[in-house]
C-alpha cells in the first residue's frame, strides 16, 4: 500500500508508552495549575488585568479580571482537540508517504509529536496566566520575554526533532 491519502492508510491501534502517559499528565497538570493559580489569587486580583503583552514584554491591553479564565479554557480546548486527533494518527499529515511498512513507525512518531506539543502549549499558557497574575498584582512590570522565547524554542525544537524522526522512520 502506497500513497499519502488518509483513506488509503492502514488503521493501527497504538498503545501508550509510560513516557507518553507522563507527558499527557504533564499537560493536564499545567491546565490544573493555571486554574489553581487563578482560584488562589482571585480575591486579591484587581478588577483589571493584563490581557496582552507587546514585544517589550509590557502589558499593552487590559481587561476585566474574569478574562484571565480565557487562557486555561483555550488550553483545555487545545488539550481536548489534540487528544482526540492523536487517537486517529492515520488522518494526520506526514512529511513522508505512509506505506504498510512504515505506518506504525510514522503513526507513533506523529502521535508523540502531538502529545509533546500539547503539553508544551499547556505549560506555555500556564506561564502566561502566572505572568498575568504577577503583573496585575504589581509584583513584576513585564512578561518574561526570555522565558517566553525559551518555551517557543522548545516547541520549535520539538517540531524539528519530529521531522528528523519522521524522516528516519521512512
Amino acid at each position: 500500500m502506497t500513497g499519502n491519502a488518509p483513506n488509503q492508510r492502514p488503521i493501527i491501534f497504538l498503545g501508550f508508552s509510560p513516557a507518553l502517559v507522563v507527558v499527557e499528565l504533564a499537560g493536564a497538570i499545567a491546565i490544573l495549575l493555571s486554574i489553581l493559580l487563578i482560584v488562589q489569587f482571585w480575591e486579591v486580583l484587581p478588577d483589571r488585568i493584563p490581557i496582552h503583552f507587546g514585544f517589550s514584554g509590557l502589558a499593552d491591553a487590559w481587561g476585566d479580571k474574569v478574562t484571565i479564565w480565557i487562557m486555561p479554557a483555550i488550553a483545555a480546548i487545545i488539550f481536548g482537540v489534540l487528544t482526540a486527533v492523536s487517537r486517529y494518527p492515520h488522518t494526520l499529515k506526514y512529511p513522508v508517504p505512509i506505506t504498510s511498512e512504515n505506518a506504525r513507525r510514522q503513526y507513533l512518531v506523529g502521535r508523540s509529536l502531538l502529545v509533546w506539543l500539547k503539553a508544551e502549549v499547556c505549560w506555555l499558557f500556564a506561564f502566561v496566566v502566572r505572568q498575568q497574575i504577577l503583573v496585575a498584582l504589581g509584583n513584576t512590570q513585564r512578561l518574561s520575554m526570555e522565558l517566553l522565547l525559551g518555551i517557543i524554542v522548545v516547541i520549535l525544537g520539538t517540531v524539528g526533532v519530529y521531522l528528523v524522526k519522521a524522516y528516519l522512520a521512512r
